[in-house]
């Protein structure tokens, strides 16, 4: 893979703000639209969801999901394989809310509900495709 790719992968993954996070309850897949934040460096990335919510039940039951983050206007698209990952520890837990809400600032108040949860996915592989007929694969660090 390129160093330009690589390079695109970074980009994409530490500038977007927005994703499509992909679970299944076994038999049924669903996509959310999400805010997320990525620790980059361990290609760990977080999401805050309402325990409540369809995907957050999903991510429970089956933990593999998938990450969508794209440019759809520069034709541009890399979807993440990834395991969701339980958080431990509250300490840990408040700490990534805290970088969380500096890059979404407007999410204090979901943040702030009890029946908020923090959900971490540690990507494992991802796919880069740039326009029609170009993929590249990468295996992620960590992984």
């Amino acid at each position: 893979m390129s160093k330009e790719n690589l390079r695109l992968i970074d980009d994409l993954i530490c500038n977007e703000e927005f994703c499509v996070l992909c679970t299944a309850d076994g038999s049924q897949p669903h996509s959310s639209l999400m805010h997320f934040f990525a620790d980059h460096a361990a290609m760990k990335f977080y999401f805050l969801s309402r325990r409540t919510t369809k995907k957050n039940r999903n991510i429970h039951a089956n933990p593999h999901v998938s990450i969508l983050i794209d440019r759809r206007k520069e034709g541009v698209a890399l979807s993440i394989e990834g395991v969701y990952s339980p958080i431990r520890r509250d300490q840990t837990s408040e700490a990534i809310v805290r970088l969380y809400l500096v890059k979404h600032p407007e999410l204090a108040e979901l943040a702030a509900d009890p029946d908020t949860e923090l959900i971490r996915v540690e990507g494992r592989s991802a796919t880069l495709s740039v326009g029609v007929n170009e993929d590249f694969h990468v295996k992620l660090k960590k992984s």
